[in-house]
C-alpha cells in the first residue's frame, strides 16, 4: 500500500514539474508571454535567419501563421497567427473563439530566441443558422480576460494557449534544425554554340 502511495505521489510530482516547465509569464509591458531561448551549435545567424524565414512562410497556411515583418539587418522576424480555442460544454467541446498572437524570432550566431505574445481572444457566438461566428467588437486581451470570463473558462483558455504555444515552438525548433528550402535563383547554364559553317 505504501508503494502505491509513493508511486502515485511521484507521478503527481513529475506531472507538476513538467507542467511548470512550459508556462506563460508577464513581460515588461505586463502582457502574457511564452518565451524560449534555444542554443543551436554550428549555425550562424544568417543560416538561422533563413530557417526562421522559411518557417514563417512555409510551416503553416498564411491565415494560421504568416510573416508580417522581417528585418535582416537586426536578424529579427515577426509573424502573426491565430488558432481556435475550444470551450468545454456538458456534452463535449465547442468552438469558443480564436486566439490571435504575435510570434517574434531573433537570431544570433549559435542561438536564437522566440516568444509569443499579444494574445487577444476573439469570442464566437452562434448565428441564426447555428454556425459559429466572431462576436463583433468582442476582442479581449488575454490580460483582461480573467475579469470577463468565468474562472474555469479562463483557466481552460490559458492551458490551451500554453499547449498551442508549445506546439508552435516545437515546430519552429524542427525547422531550425533542417536546411531551409527557400527558393534560390538558379543560374542559367550557358550553352556552347556550335557553328556548322566552319570546321
Amino acid at each position: 500500500m505504501k508503494n502505491i502511495i509513493v508511486v502515485s505521489l511521484l507521478v503527481f510530482f513529475a506531472k507538476n514539474v513538467f507542467a511548470q516547465k512550459d508556462s506563460l509569464s508577464f513581460d515588461e509591458h505586463d502582457k502574457y508571454i511564452y518565451y524560449k531561448l534555444v542554443d543551436q551549435p554550428g549555425a550562424n545567424a544568417d543560416t538561422l535567419y533563413n530557417r526562421g524565414l522559411y518557417f514563417l512562410t512555409a510551416a503553416y497556411p498564411k491565415k494560421t501563421l504568416g510573416l508580417s515583418k522581417s528585418d535582416k539587418e537586426n536578424h529579427s522576424l515577426t509573424g502573426v497567427g491565430n488558432y481556435l480555442i475550444s470551450k468545454k460544454a456538458l456534452v463535449g467541446n465547442s468552438e469558443g473563439g480564436e486566439m490571435h498572437y504575435t510570434l517574434t524570432i531573433e537570431v544570433k550566431d549559435l542561438k536564437y530566441r522566440y516568444w509569443l505574445t499579444d494574445f487577444v481572444y476573439q469570442p464566437y457566438q452562434r448565428n441564426r443558422y447555428g454556425s459559429s461566428e466572431p462576436v463583433a467588437g468582442g476582442e479581449i486581451p488575454l490580460e483582461k480576460a480573467s475579469a470577463k470570463l468565468s474562472k474555469s473558462d479562463f483557466s481552460n483558455y490559458l492551458d490551451q494557449v500554453i499547449a498551442n504555444s508549445k506546439q508552435v515552438g516545437d515546430r519552429l525548433k524542427a525547422y531550425m534544425l533542417k536546411a531551409s528550402s527557400l527558393v534560390k535563383k538558379q543560374e542559367v547554364k550557358k550553352v556552347n554554340k556550335i557553328s556548322t559553317k566552319e570546321w
